[in-house]
């Protein structure tokens, strides 16, 4: 009897620790599962497509901010400048360009029909300026499509003497084009899956 109390006694102990081991070990997958989750629910783009991780030598902001710093400076420009920017890789080499979209002072930068715009290219170790695009509204969209070797900026056109309008700006192997105006009209959907929209 004395034997049989003890065994009954050793499959308690060795169920409830089979239990408590049980416990733990979905209590760790759960953890595990949800750490994953969190992991692969990146922040999505205008488009509801998943933000790419930027490559290894991509610049952090902080160098476009310099960037536009020395811009103002070179320009001579108000160094009380504001702006809005946005980063994305035009040229499809990896790294993420700036866009970045003037506001204030409105005397300066804008006018009826817009404020200016810059695009920094970025490199290695700087941005650099290399196209000014005047009498822009935002938002502004970037295509898929491409123009020797540059991605379109799609900008809609208003305030001026001509119909409102959006017009693509396509890269001309130097620069994008400084004035909209002449600009082909872009007669596509807008919200096309092919279209990102930044700068709201």
């Amino acid at each position: 009897m004395a034997h049989s109390n003890a065994l009954s006694t050793l499959f308690t102990l060795s169920s409830a620790k089979h239990s408590r081991y049980g416990f733990f070990m979905k209590f760790l997958m759960i953890l595990l599962l949800s750490f994953t989750l969190a992991a692969c629910g990146a922040h999505p783009d205008a488009g509801g497509r998943l933000t790419p991780f930027p490559a290894k030598n991509d610049l952090p902001d902080e160098k476009l901010t310099e960037a536009v710093t020395a811009f103002l400076a070179i320009r001579e420009a108000p160094a009380n400048s504001t702006y809005d920017f946005a980063r994305v890789d035009l040229n499809n080499d990896g790294l993420r360009d700036g866009i970045v979209l003037f506001k204030t002072p409105h005397t300066y930068w804008c006018g009826w029909d817009g404020c200016g715009m810059a695009v920094f290219k970025s490199g290695k170790k700087k941005f650099t300026p290399f196209s000014t695009i005047s009498g822009v509204h935002g938002p502004v969209y970037v295509a898929t499509t491409i123009h020797k070797g540059w991605r379109d900026i799609i900008i809609r056109i208003s305030g001026t003497n001509m119909p409102d309008k959006n017009v693509l700006i396509a890269f001309d192997g130097t620069r994008y084009p400084y004035s909209p105006l002449l600009a082909p009209n872009y007669n596509g959907k807008l919200s096309a899956s092919n279209l990102e929209k930044y700068l709201q």
